[in-house]
């Protein structure tokens, strides 16, 4: 009955004796601590080092290079005689709806029919083909581009600005007015403007040396990088010849916005209603007859035109103001135009390659306005235009036909007209000369 007491007693003394080794090690514990704080705290900051953070560096993997852009294919040249673009980039291996595509969206801004020998093109493609870009230059003041925007190719005109400064070319013909005028320092273009002006008054094939010429006329320029680059002759404002038969004298002036022509001192038109060509050509390769052997049928009939051999695709204009009566194939013809004028002529333009865009019957039209190209459509053995006259539905020969003059100067425009005259006169100075002349004013 003893031992209960006994165990209790027991029990509460091992209690004890745990409950004093667990103070003990708690305080020895807590008195290394405070040693060990102490003697940290006691250490030099002097020489002591600063603790500095470990960071893991962390590094990329290695960049991989993307591929190179496959490279351009890029086509260039310039178009040849009797050669369109088309041809000339299928020579390069351009397909034909890459082609179709290109004529399509340069369109708004030019028409190839223009096209020329000598024009130079330049083309940038894909790998699979497609086109990135396209240059199409035909002078140094006219050049075309296509750029690719969007899946579009966008086409735009650039222009160079042009400087235009007034100059006085005059001389004495020694053989032709061509050559003089080249001699002189100008261009055949200068000649040859000059000549078409007093085309009905004075025969320059049979020009005599001694003959004097002035040209008050413009000359133009284009700016570069490297300064302004002389383009050639612009407008004649005024010109003077006199030979054995006379002295003739012709003063340009507009009696509208961009419509101008030439008259002579008094007022009087110097030219002519009907111009004397309808194009530049390179020489009449048959005439007007009653009678002519036909080189395709092999069979004698009249020829009631004139014949004007010129390159495939060159401009043909109407020779005076009038309205389009007939526009498409006309036969031996070809392609055709009829162009009615007032006091009853008609004049008639065969041969065509080709309309200019936008001529429709109806259509109104100036003199040497362009309304087709010279082609080799219908009865023909090559390029060619053939030309006829007709008055009151009756053909007449081109070469003998009395064309009436145009129209003088109007009361309205006559103060203007006087203002302008004195000024251009005044710059010839009509006395005579023997100095050959060719500067800026």
């Amino acid at each position: 009955m003893k031992l209960r007491p006994l165990l209790e007693a027991a029990r509460a003394r091992s209690n004890e004796l745990a409950t004093g080794i667990a103070l003990t090690l708690a305080f020895a514990f807590g008195v290394s601590a405070i040693v060990r704080f102490e003697a940290e705290t006691r250490v030099d900051v002097r020489n002591a080092t600063p603790a500095v953070p470990v960071v893991a560096a962390i590094v990329p993997p290695p960049l991989q290079a993307e591929p190179a852009p496959p490279p351009l294919t890029v086509i260039e040249g310039e178009l040849a005689r009797r050669q369109t673009l088309g041809a000339a980039l299928r020579k390069h291996g351009l397909g034909g709806s890459a082609i179709a595509e290109l004529v399509d969206a340069m369109s708004p801004v030019f028409n190839f029919r223009y096209a020329k020998v000598g024009d130079a093109y330049r083309a940038s493609l894909a790998p699979g083909g497609e086109l990135i870009d396209f240059e199409y230059v035909r002078s140094p003041i006219e050049s075309y581009s296509l750029t690719r925007e969007g899946g579009q190719l966008v086409a735009s005109k650039h222009e160079p600005k042009v400087i235009v400064q007034r100059a006085l070319l005059a001389g004495v013909v020694t053989s032709n007015l061509y050559q003089s005028v080249v001699e002189l320092g100008e261009t055949g273009e200068l000649a040859h403007d000059f000549a078409e002006i007093f085309a009905w008054d004075v025969d320059f094939s049979k020009a005599q040396p001694g003959d004097e010429f002035r040209a008050v006329y413009e000359r133009r320029f284009y700016e570069t990088s490297n300064g302004p680059v002389y383009l050639g002759p612009g407008r004649i404002l005024g010109a003077r010849y006199a030979n054995q038969d006379g002295d003739f004298t012709a003063i340009y002036y507009e009696t509208s916005a961009s419509r101008g022509g030439y008259y002579r001192p008094d007022g009087s038109a110097a030219q002519r209603q009907f111009l004397q060509a309808p194009l530049n050509f390179r020489r009449i390769s048959s005439q007007y007859a009653s009678s002519r052997l036909h080189p395709v049928l092999g069979i004698r009939r009249p020829h009631l035109g004139v014949d004007y051999a010129a390159a495939h695709g060159t401009p043909v204009w109407s020779v005076a103001d009038g309205t389009v009566v007939f526009r498409g194939w006309n036969g031996g013809l070809g392609n055709a135009i009829r162009v009615r004028h007032r006091s009853g002529y008609e004049t008639v333009y065969g041969h065509l390659s080709g309309f200019a865009k936008q001529l429709r019957v109806g259509s109104r039209v100036r003199q040497k306005e362009v309304i087709g190209y010279v082609g080799s459509t219908g009865l023909s053995t090559g390029p060619h235009l053939h030309f006829e006259f007709t008055l009151n539905h009756k053909s007449v020969n081109p070469a003998s036909v009395k064309i009436p003059r145009g129209d003088p100067i109007g009361p309205g425009h006559m103060r203007e007209f006087v203002r302008v005259r004195n000024d251009v006169l005044g710059t010839m100075d009509p006395t005579p000369f023997r100095i050959p002349t060719n500067e800026a004013l």
